[in-house]
């Protein structure tokens, strides 16, 4: 069977995949997320304990780790808003074969996992730990490395801790600062080596977004 080293994954290095699960009313979900491997079979996902996907995983104990180079799903599922009707249409998905749980249809690679131990990463975040029930990988082709690819999921990735913080301390403000100024370079990144492209209108969407948080905060002070 492939393995978590397979994938490419590096321990005690963070991966960002894009964790899939059920809603308490078995409605599909998911969101971006970044999971730690402790060997080639067990890995850990540290969701924030405010989070949808921690909720569901504590009901279910089950999910799937999705892979993906896709900016386009790491923006839907980051942002559900993005999406038609404001929510991730039922079509993304697919049954897992081990676990009752969704998985992306269009993911690279699945790996479909269950829970074995629940406990606390720090204040804010859980850690679960997760063994591997399954791992399938499509035959893809190797594709060339474009820098406004990786730019863009990489801002995506910042993006999604901007909001919250915003609205938090003073603390936390000043880090919502620090994540803009790194979505900044990234969208230097895609400004640079991909104008008009689709990681250029991605890109541009998120920066609209980024500023109506900023506009609603500064409103709320």
């Amino acid at each position: 069977m492939t393995d978590l080293c397979d994938l490419g994954f590096v321990k005690d290095a963070i991966g960002e995949t894009i964790v899939s699960t059920y809603t308490l009313d078995m409605q599909p979900t998911a969101a971006p997320m970044g999971v730690v491997i402790k060997n080639n079979k067990q890995l850990l996902v540290r969701p924030y304990v405010s989070s949808l996907t921690y909720k569901n995983l504590q009901a279910s104990r089950c999910a799937v780790v999705n892979v993906t180079s896709d900016p386009e799903l790491f923006y839907l599922t980051a942002f559900k808003e993005a999406n038609s009707g404001g929510k991730l249409p039922c079509g993304f998905f697919e049954k897992a074969e081990s676990v009752a749980a969704p998985r992306l249809r269009t993911a690279n690679a699945v790996i479909e996992v269950l829970v074995t131990k629940v406990g606390s990463f720090n204040s804010e975040r859980a850690e679960f730990l997760c063994d591997a029930q399954l791992v399938a990988a499509s035959k893809a082709l190797p594709t060339v490395y474009c820098r406004a690819q990786f730019a863009t999921i990489e801002a995506i990735v910042h993006a999604t801790r901007i909001k919250p913080f915003l609205k938090g301390s003073k603390e936390e403000q000043e880090r919502a600062l620090n994540l803009l100024e790194l979505v900044n370079v990234c969208q230097d990144v895609v400004d640079r080596t991909a104008p008009n492209s689709r990681y250029s209108e991605l890109m541009a969407d998120l920066s609209q977004r980024i500023n109506s948080w900023r506009n609603q905060s500064e409103s709320l002070r």
